[in-house]
């Protein structure tokens, strides 16, 4: 008989270890990482906002964490090449799901921009996209890791 109980109590403790799949459950932030919610979405979303209403390209890259997002160098410069085609921006944006994935955050937003062209004579832009962006906590801040499509910025 204790050899029954022996094994039936090897076969709770691994069934209590097998991961249950199937469950509705939201990524929880690994241990001692911030919890990304709306709130926090919000302040970057208007942080994009005023940056480019306010022609900074300083403080746009500011936003971004250099150091984390893949192809930063080449995004910089994309960054500047738009500042100086495009001036007098106005921006729009409505956050439609924010979500936390381990340490990282992310905004889906429908985002709005239009601006005047630089150059006499040629189109002004206006793009209606939808923009994602993954964010990361660097101790005082949520900073941009990575925003896709990139050529919201082209």
């Amino acid at each position: 008989m204790t050899r029954a109980l022996w094994v039936m109590a090897i076969a709770l403790g691994l069934s209590a270890t097998v991961p249950t799949f199937g469950q509705n459950t939201l990524p929880t932030p690994a241990a001692g990482a911030k919890r990304f919610t709306e709130n926090d979405a919000l302040p970057v979303m208007d942080g994009l906002r005023k940056a480019l209403e306010s022609e900074s390209r300083g403080h746009l890259l500011a936003l971004f964490d250099a150091k984390r997002m893949p192809g930063f160098a080449a995004f910089r410069d994309q960054v500047a090449q738009f500042f100086t085609q495009y001036q007098s921006f106005r921006v729009n944006y409505h956050v439609t799901q924010t979500a936390q994935d381990g340490e990282f955050g992310s905004i889906v937003s429908e985002f709005v921009i239009e601006g005047q062209s630089t150059s006499a004579g040629l189109p002004g832009l206006r793009r209606r996209v939808q923009v994602h962006l993954v964010l990361a906590w660097n101790g005082s801040a949520w900073k941009i890791t990575d925003l896709s499509p990139r050529e919201v910025f082209e």
